[in-house]
């Protein structure tokens, strides 16, 4: 596998990624992030028992749809709360957008996004979710800068398969670099043991180091100045969002699905 780690951190990688797939085979044990988050300060909890217009967009900050991704738009009905829980589906509801210039775009599926107006530099990162069942799903928790991009932190990518499996298809990686040359960490898989559960997971960012935990476990670690210069003092808006793997989008047209997430925590 390519990648932009330094070697101590591809070989650091390599061995969590056994670790993580040996615990994800023989245990069903999860960890939390209490001896982490223990000395540090909760600055933001929403358990969405209620959806926060004043806290979450509805949308990128720079509109409703990806024009490298013009199959999808994100439609305000995707996002609701449930259960005390934020949903973010995804459904067939065709829709037109009209663009400056007169450029329109049919767009076909209406999936769930939502971005947080405030940012946040430096600390810990806590999300409860449950990964949404369906086909060609593509579901994601991640940080992106403020005012470019990148930098991006995928704290999780995750994708499902004809037979609404993710197997070890639960990604993160780095994004870094700006202008024309801009480069990727490289994806790496982690997997737990039923995809299906609740998942806990942390993104613990420092100036010295970005280290990602899925139920408490440390799958991955960043600490190659190469990529962290492109971090240090940055202002990160957090995104959550359910999605449809580009090459289903003619294959999906009856189906619903739900991403879940019940709880968002920053700590400082």
């Amino acid at each position: 596998m390519k990648t932009k780690e330094s070697i101590k951190d591809n070989i650091i990688n390599f061995f969590l990624e056994t670790n993580t797939l040996f615990k994800s085979f023989f245990s069903n044990s999860k960890k939390n992030n209490s001896k982490i988050t223990s000395k540090m300060e909760l600055i933001f909890e929403d358990n969405f028992e209620s959806f926060n217009k004043e806290i979450w967009r509805i949308g990128q900050p720079w509109g409703k749809f990806h024009p490298d991704y013009a199959y999808q738009y994100y439609g305000d009905k995707s996002v609701f709360i449930q259960n005390d829980c934020l949903i973010l589906n995804q459904e067939y509801s065709p829709k037109q957008f009209r663009l400056e210039g007169g450029k329109v775009y049919d767009i076909p599926q209406s999936v769930g996004l939502v971005t947080s107006y405030k940012s946040y530099g430096y600390g810990f990162f806590e999300f409860e979710i449950e990964l949404p069942y369906g086909s060609g799903l593509w579901p994601a928790v991640w940080l992106s800068c403020v005012d470019s991009w990148p930098p991006e932190i995928d704290i999780l990518e995750a994708y499902s398969n004809d037979n609404s499996n993710y197997k070890n298809n639960l990604q993160t990686n780095f994004h870094f670099n700006l202008g024309n040359t801009k480069e990727s960490s490289g994806a790496r898989n982690h997997p737990v043991n039923n995809t299906y559960e609740k998942l806990n997971l942390g993104c613990w960012w420092t100036k010295d180091f970005i280290k990602i935990y899925y139920n408490g476990i440390l799958v991955r670690q960043i600490t190659s100045d190469n990529i962290l210069k492109w971090f240090r003092d940055e202002q990160m808006l957090v995104i959550l969002n359910n999605a449809i793997r580009p090459e289903y989008i003619n294959k999906v047209q009856t189906q619903i699905s739900e991403f879940k997430i019940h709880s968002v925590k920053i700590w400082k």
